[in-house]
């Protein structure tokens, strides 16, 4: 009946909200990784020394919010010449968002599922460079600003409808807090690298 219904989509939602907030502390996991085998970090110093720029992103759910707090993290806490994460940083919290093209596929998935729509593993691939392309465009500000903005085109480009965006925009917000945390700690993960490989010597 309607109510059954209703009851396994609400429960449906709830999956949608714990998968990809999953998969975003998932890459938030891996950032570390990198930051310790490419930018010779240790675990509990990169961990302590990005921790203000994390709680700042969650709670302001921005990018460019953060990037004040980064950029001080990666000076006093972490210990970053000033010549390279006064580069890094600005545009990584530009152009560099990690998680976007995560959010794209996902919501795209629990479009097709809740449309019963089919769609193919090689579909899925073959629109991921669109994701990194429309991410790159997207502005580092809560995920609900160019939630339709950024979301459309890739819907379009498999086939599908965009009216169920509005549902996922109203529940974004959880999610996004991940996403941020996720994208903060990539931008420091990049600047960890490039220091290692090319700071200067004196």
């Amino acid at each position: 009946d309607a109510k059954t219904a209703r009851v396994e989509f609400n429960r449906a939602l709830g999956a949608y909200i714990a998968v990809q907030s999953g998969l975003y502390l998932l890459m938030t996991l891996i950032v570390y990784v990198v930051a310790i085998a490419f930018g010779g970090e240790k675990l509990r110093h990169f961990a302590s020394g990005i921790a203000p720029a994390q709680g700042i992103a969650a709670s302001t759910q921005s990018s460019l919010a953060s990037l004040p707090v980064m950029l001080e993290c990666a000076r006093t806490r972490l210990g970053y010449h000033n010549e390279v994460s006064s580069l890094v940083l600005p545009m990584a919290a530009s152009l560099f968002r990690i998680t976007s093209p995560v959010q794209y596929v996902v919501a795209c998935a629990f479009i097709a599922w809740a449309s019963g729509i089919e769609i193919s593993m090689w579909h899925m691939l073959a629109v991921v460079p669109l994701t990194v392309v429309v991410s790159m465009g997207s502005v580092g500000l809560p995920g609900q600003v160019s939630f339709m903005a950024t979301n459309v085109p890739v819907a379009q480009a498999l086939g599908l409808p965009i009216e169920p965006l509005g549902l996922l925009l109203a529940v974004d917000t959880i999610p996004d807090v991940f996403s941020t945390i996720g994208n903060v700690t990539a931008d420091l993960g990049a600047t960890a690298v490039v220091e290692k490989r090319t700071a200067p010597t004196s």
